[in-house]
């Protein structure tokens, strides 16, 4: 019986012992569903607030896309108002200069007593045309109000678009600042934060958004400014200009000798000109006479002759190419107009009646021109591809440099302390109970971390119509501030910044730079 009881003894010291190492098993498991629990909602949360820093980005470099477009929209409507008032300024010369011939022919026959009939019907002819010139001439005179307007209405909407884009670009970016924190907040309940190390790496993905837009500063004139600012004002030139409608790039057309020559450019950069010419040439006969011709330029303030403006032209009378793929060829400077034989130098000089004044269409508008204002846009050699593959090369993507897009990341820190671990649920494993239960949190600066990225990037779907008839199926759009194609997308941290958040807590930096 004592043999039993002693035996029965060690069996109860067993038990126990296996009673504690199974309690501490639980705490362990415990702790490590707690501790995973968090760091998925750490995670998330990162995921979260880098995403949205990215989409905040995203859009916007949409929104500048959007202005940029709506600028080139407004050009547009001004080279249209020019054009159609430089038409009405030709229909009413040209009605003039009829008028005058037939009136010359009445006179005739009225003086010879066999056509005094046709020449009678002859000034009804001017009697009709003279009508038809008032109204031209009402209408005229109309238009130029309501145009003048116009041009004003869109000189002021687009210095509100030029100074609206700028503050965006230089701006918005900071707004990750206030976003990140609010987003980590949100996801985790308040218990995590963005830590000094979390703010230097946002402003660095900050500064590094704002640092793929500039702003081009158009020059006074075609030949002024600095190499630089005529570089982007030309880009944005050949952007208008390719924009135009059919009738204000070219209205032209010719019968026999007779050659109707008509146009409207960009000229100067700040200003638009339109002509339309009628000319008869018949160069055996040594016949070259204009028949008629109008002239309109949007302008700012009171050129001093239609010739300052209109001439030479565009590219210093050159013409415009285009430099575009899906348009190609050329325009000689108001689809040559201003060449059209004497017609084309009688507009120059008389570009309309009643005066010069009359060829006017003013913007009246402070600070503000009818032509080109100051844009924002992508640098060059930034988001050439919409994604960087390992290994990839330059030029077997047809570019300089390899590059998708600004990178945000986002490091989400929670203290341990906060973490529901069992070192810190009272009664259960806590430093003031038993040592046998205490299973200490260990973390790097005691702190439960979560690092995540995302990239805003450009990207323009295939079946939109522009680039789908291009010569080369894998020709695609670089990135730009005129296309609101601009997107977000989580990314691998890059290895410069997982080695900068390693040294940032005294760690080994995780990997090799160029290495993932």
């Amino acid at each position: 019986m004592h043999g039993a009881r002693a035996q029965g003894g060690q069996a109860l010291v067993l038990a126990i012992v296996a009673l504690l190492v199974l309690c501490i098993g639980v705490i362990v498991v415990f702790n490590t569903g707690q501790a995973t629990s968090k760091k998925v909602q750490l995670v998330n949360a990162a995921d979260a607030a880098a995403y949205s820093a990215a989409v905040q980005q995203a859009r916007a470099y949409n929104l500048i896309a959007y202005m940029n477009r709506a600028s080139v929209a407004n050009e547009v409507a001004v080279a249209q108002m020019v054009s159609w008032y430089s038409w009405t300024n030709f229909t009413l010369r040209g009605t003039e200069n009829f008028k005058t011939a037939v009136q010359d022919i009445a006179i005739i026959f009225d003086l010879s007593i066999v056509g005094a009939e046709v020449g009678a019907a002859l000034q009804d002819v001017v009697t009709v045309l003279n009508e038809v010139k008032t109204v031209v001439r009402t209408i005229r005179d109309g238009m130029q109000v309501a145009f003048s307007a116009g041009v004003t209405a869109i000189g002021a909407l687009d210095k509100a678009y030029s100074l609206a884009s700028y503050a965006i670009a230089k701006i918005d970016s900071q707004e990750s600042l206030k976003l990140v924190p609010d987003i980590v907040k949100r996801n985790t309940e308040g218990k995590a934060t963005i830590g000094a190390r979390g703010y230097a790496l946002l402003e660095e993905g900050a500064l590094q958004a704002m640092s793929y837009s500039t702003q081009y500063r158009i020059p006074a004139s075609s030949s002024g400014g600095s190499a630089a600012e005529r570089y982007g004002a030309d880009r944005y030139a050949n952007v208008v200009m390719e924009a135009r409608d059919g009738f204000s790039r070219k209205r032209s057309d010719g019968l026999g000798p007779l050659h109707k020559r008509g146009g409207t450019d960009l000229v100067n950069y700040r200003n638009w000109a339109g002509v339309d010419t009628l000319n008869v040439k018949v160069g055996w006969l040594g016949v070259n006479t204009a028949l008629a011709w109008g002239g309109a330029a949007a302008v700012t303030g009171t050129p001093k002759s239609f010739r300052s403006i209109a001439s030479p032209g565009f590219d210093r009378g050159r013409g415009w190419n285009s430099q575009y793929e899906i348009d190609p060829g050329h325009i000689d400077r108001y689809a040559g107009g201003i060449d059209n034989g004497d017609a084309g130098k009688q507009v120059l000089s008389s570009p309309a009646m009643d005066g010069s004044d009359k060829a006017w269409l003013k913007d009246f508008a402070p600070d503000t021109d009818p032509g080109l204002q100051p844009y924002v846009d992508i640098k060059d050699n930034k988001a050439t591809v919409p994604y960087v593959v390992d290994g990839g090369s330059a030029s077997a993507a047809g570019v300089k440099v390899l590059d998708a897009g600004p990178i945000f990341t986002v490091l989400v820190e929670q203290p341990m302390k906060t973490v529901r671990t069992s070192t810190h649920v009272p009664g259960i494993g806590g430093q003031d109970a038993s040592s046998a239960f205490y299973v200490p949190d260990k973390a790097v600066s005691d702190d439960m971390t979560a690092l995540s990225s995302a990239q805003v990037y450009f990207d323009r779907p295939r079946g939109f119509g522009l680039f789908d008839s291009v010569t080369s199926p894998s020709s695609r759009e670089l990135g730009s501030l005129f296309s609101p194609y601009w997107q977000a997308r989580l990314v691998d941290t890059p290895c410069s910044m997982r080695q900068q958040v390693a040294i940032a807590y005294g760690a080994v930096a995780p990997c090799i730079p160029g290495k993932g």
